[in-house]
C-alpha cells in the first residue's frame, strides 16, 4: 500500500531504527507488517492504521531506550484523521506483552498476533540470542533469569496460546513446535547427551 502516511512512516522508522542490535530493526517491522496484513485478509480492518501502527510498535519500547511521545508527535506530522490518529496510538499502546493488555479492536487483535509470532519459531530464536548478547546477558545459566535460554520459559513459549485469530494459531503452533525441537536439542549438546 503506497498511502503517503504510510511511506512518511516507513522513512522515520528506517531512520530510527537504523544500526539496531537487539533484534527489533526494519527487518523485524516489515515482518510484522507482513504479517498483520496476511492475518487481516478478509477482515474488515482499517489497513492504513493497520500497517502505520505495526510500523510505528517499537519506537517508545523501553527496553530501547526510547523516550515518550514520539509516536504521537510523528503522527502529528502525518495528514491523518484524529480517529485514525488515536487507534494508532490505541493499538501500539495494546501490543505490548509485558502490558497484558487485551486487544479492544481488531487491529489489536491482529497486531498483538503479528507481534508475537515474529518473536516464535527460528526467526523469534534467532532475535532472543541477538537481543541477550545485544544486552551482554549469558547464552544459558541453570540459575540466571537473565540468560537468553531463560527468556523462553520467561516469555516465548507462552505466546502460541495467546493468539487472537485463527491464522495466527495456525502459524503459532508450528513456529511453538520448531522451539522445543530446538530447547531439546540445545539441552542435549549442552549437557554433552548427544556424544
Amino acid at each position: 500500500m503506497s498511502h503517503p502516511a504510510v511511506l512518511e512512516t516507513e522513512r522515520y522508522v528506517a531512520m530510527l531504527h537504523a544500526g539496531d542490535h537487539t533484534g527489533h530493526d526494519m527487518a523485524h517491522l516489515d515482518r510484522v507488517r507482513r504479517l498483520a496484513m496476511h492475518l487481516a485478509e478478509g477482515e474488515a480492518v482499517d489497513g492504513v492504521v493497520l500497517m502505520l501502527a505495526a510500523l510505528l510498535h517499537d519506537v517508545e519500547d523501553e527496553k530501547l531506550g526510547r523516550e515518550a511521545g514520539l509516536v504521537a508527535r510523528h503522527l502529528d506530522t502525518l495528514a491523518l484523521d484524529p480517529d485514525r490518529r488515536a487507534h494508532v496510538l490505541t493499538i501500539i499502546g495494546e501490543t505490548s506483552f509485558s502490558k497484558q493488555t487485551d486487544p479492544s479492536t481488531r487491529e489489536s487483535a491482529i497486531l498483538q498476533d503479528a507481534d508475537r509470532l515474529d518473536a516464535i519459531g527460528a526467526i523469534g530464536i534467532a532475535r532472543t540470542f541477538q537481543f541477550a548478547g545485544s544486552r551482554g546477558s549469558s547464552l544459558y545459566g541453570e540459575n540466571d533469569p537473565t540468560s537468553a535460554v531463560a527468556h523462553f520459559d520467561a516469555k516465548l513459549l507462552r505466546l502460541a496460546d495467546g493468539m487472537h485469530t485463527e491464522r495466527a494459531r495456525q502459524i503459532a503452533r508450528e513456529r511453538h513446535a520448531f522451539m522445543l525441537t530446538f530447547l531439546d536439542r540445545f539441552e542435549a549438546e549442552w549437557t554433552g547427551q548427544d556424544i
